[in-house]
């Protein structure tokens, strides 16, 4: 399995580098150069960041990670898929004789 390199969103990546960077010199310092406390600190600060940057609702836009398919081709991360269209009519709602006229309302 190849990755396509020109499909990576690298400012996401830059980010994303740059919060557990943070994060493990944060989680350092905190522990007063523990080793192992260090690393449980920073992977809570960073599980901390990258919720707070990908769920929080934010008023302004922040680069999100998005969804591969298969193909390595970005979706939508909230894609709906359409329903088929080779579904049997008999499936499908039944629609109105004719289009409503009203001329007022």
């Amino acid at each position: 399995m190849n990755i396509n390199l020109a499909t990576v969103d690298w400012v996401f990546v830059g980010l994303m580098t740059a919060l557990a960077f943070i994060s493990a010199l944060l989680g350092s310092y905190i522990a007063f150069r523990s080793r192992l406390w260090g690393a449980i600190i920073a992977a809570i600060l960073f599980a901390i960041g990258f919720v707070a940057w990908n769920y929080y609702p934010h008023a302004f836009v922040l680069p999100v990670l998005k969804q591969t398919g298969v193909d390595g081709t970005a979706t939508a991360a909230s894609a709906v898929t359409a329903p088929s269209a080779a579904a049997s009519p008999s499936d499908a709602p039944a629609s109105p004789a004719g289009p409503a006229a009203s001329g007022s309302h």
